[in-house]
């Protein structure tokens, strides 16, 4: 297999012309509209491979271009069963924690193309962050040859709102009481959103994992939040949840207890339990509890 790095400016505008576009390109970012004053997201790199091991018939190209939210690609020569693999880097440049939707394609030609994608959804981004992924392109039988395919990938996020106070362990079990119908009350967080929420946790995390239906993940959350016994480890995990639950929403930005973030208190939690270090339970679980307290 063999790798090519991004083509040369004087190749890419030709494509580009082909197709009607007329970018710039440049490595700029993506503003998204935001309560903060400086929330950007963009494309930092990307790289094409493809599954040619000795002959090079086709040709994969791919260029980041509109600022940065886009990467224009193209495949010329292809053939049926030729696979082309696109790797980018997205990386949050702005300063406040961006809810990263995916990717979207552009695919003029579906009879001839068929493209996956890494699917990113649920995934935050904090400043500086950066995730990677994949495009898989595959030429179908009605490809024609000695042809040019263009498609386009597009970031698509979302800004978190205002910035808000970390919750406590209580409010997170209201959400999801109330969300299970086991209990009678105002739901600020809608069942939807709660959801994203555990899928992103059982993508990052090492401790948690929440399958089956969404009233199945709602009772696992219910079941750590409310541990039975008074045991140290299970205490840890219920404000550990807690405080997973308020990184996922973007409430821990900026925030810090004892010198240390959200997202070091979350390390050195589950590093705690993955290690079995039970001396150091309770000092992780009071971290946990000061933090989900910051709004009071």
């Amino acid at each position: 297999m063999k790798t090519k790095l991004l083509i040369a400016l004087a190749l890419t505008m030709i494509a580009l012309s082909l197709i009607g576009y007329s970018y710039a390109c440049q490595n700029g970012g993506i503003h998204i509209n935001c309560c903060q004053p400086n929330c950007n997201i963009k494309f930092k790199l990307a790289t094409t491979s493809d599954n040619e091991n000795t002959k090079e018939v086709a040709t994969t190209t791919a260029q980041i271009i509109n600022d940065g939210n886009t990467i224009q690609a193209y495949i010329s020569n292809g053939y049926p069963c030729y696979e082309a693999y696109i790797t980018y880097t997205i990386k949050n440049t702005g300063n406040c924690p961006i809810h990263f939707t995916g990717v979207t394609i552009t695919n003029p030609n579906p009879e001839a193309l068929e493209i996956t994608t890494t699917n990113h959804t649920c995934t935050w981004l904090q400043p500086c962050q950066t995730t990677q992924g994949t495009t898989t392109v595959h030429i179908l039988q009605p490809a024609q040859q000695n042809w040019q395919y263009p498609f386009q990938i597009k970031i698509t996020a979302e800004c978190q709102t205002c910035q808000g106070k970390p919750r406590t362990i209580g409010f997170w079990k209201h959400q999801f009481s109330t969300a299970t119908c086991t209990t009678k009350g105002n739901q600020q967080v809608d069942s939807a959103t709660l959801e994203r929420y555990l899928d992103q946790i059982s993508a990052q995390s090492q401790i948690f994992e929440f399958t089956g239906t969404r009233k199945q993940k709602f009772q696992q959350a219910l079941n750590i939040l409310n541990p039975t016994g008074s045991s140290m480890q299970a205490k840890l995990k219920a404000q550990l949840l807690a405080l997973w639950l308020n990184y996922a929403a973007g409430w821990t930005n900026g925030y810090t207890v004892n010198g240390k973030t959200a997202w070091q208190i979350i390390q050195g939690s589950e590093n705690a339990l993955l290690n079995n270090q039970t001396n150091k339970y309770e000092y992780w679980k009071n971290l946990c509890d000061a933090f989900n307290n910051i709004g009071g």
